[in-house]
């Protein structure tokens, strides 16, 4: 900030072919731009807006969809003193889900609008289901990164009818779950390998099944499925570096 001198961390979004060529920059200004995710057209992005430099519960982010090619952009949803952010589109039927802080909860939504729902647990950075939604669940919010336990939950159906069912276990870190396009398979980062480190896990939808995709010293996480399902991007610092790669799953 030229007025004051203090640094702003205003974190921009880009884009790339899968390959990672043709890198450019989406987003400017002074905005906090974060959780990117693209609509199945392909030519739009689902992305959070916060209006500082640093996130804050009151800060009031919004839901943007930018058009990549145009830049032209519009509001999805906003809320006046609460933050929309952690969203996502779902890759089944391009449902919304997104993390409210702000009020006298912090939750996670299905959907936008009249027919949006909460979920009715400590929940947060969640992808949309069919009917639901696949959530990280916090046990005991507000221990020390390293101690958090923290499990992947999946809720069916709204209100005093829905049920709960977890799909790891709530020892570990297990968070920022991904859905393949078929709805058959779930991507997730977790330390419960050796509770250190990230890895980058798979299954089927129910849990099941669970391996280690990446199996690397240093931090894989923030997975997300391709459109076609064949690949999973994901962030690393196995070089030193955080970077962008992707994982192969024919």
């Amino acid at each position: 900030d030229p007025a004051t001198g203090k640094v702003l961390f205003a974190s921009k979004l880009w884009v790339m072919e899968s390959d990672g060529s043709r890198a450019r920059q989406l987003t400017t200004g002074i905005t906090y731009d974060d959780h990117p995710s693209f609509y199945s057209d392909r030519e739009h992005v689902l992305y959070s807006e916060i209006p500082v430099n640093e996130f804050r519960p009151g800060a009031g982010a919004r839901l943007i969809r930018l058009d990549i090619y145009t830049g032209a952009k519009e509001a999805v949803a906003a809320e006046p003193g609460c933050a929309l952010h952690q969203s996502s589109i779902s890759p089944i039927a391009d449902i919304i889900a997104c993390h409210h802080a702000g009020g006298k909860r912090r939750s996670e939504w299905v959907g936008l609008g009249p027919t949006a729902y909460e979920v009715n647990t400590v929940a947060t950075n969640g992808v949309a289901v069919p009917d639901g939604i696949i959530f990280m669940s916090e046990k005991n919010r507000g221990l020390p990164e390293d101690r958090r336990e923290v499990a992947l939950a999946r809720i069916y159906g709204h209100g005093a009818q829905s049920r709960v069912v977890f799909l790891t276990d709530d020892r570990h870190l297990n968070r920022r779950p991904a859905i393949s396009p078929n709805g058959k398979l779930l991507a997730w980062q977790t330390n419960q390998e050796d509770g250190v480190d990230d890895e980058i896990f798979l299954a089927n939808i129910d849990g099941s099944n669970a391996r280690n995709l990446t199996k690397t010293k240093g931090y894989d996480g923030h997975p997300w499925f391709s459109r076609d399902g064949k690949w999973i991007a994901f962030e690393s610092s196995r070089t030193g570096n955080m970077e962008i790669w992707r994982i192969d799953l024919t």
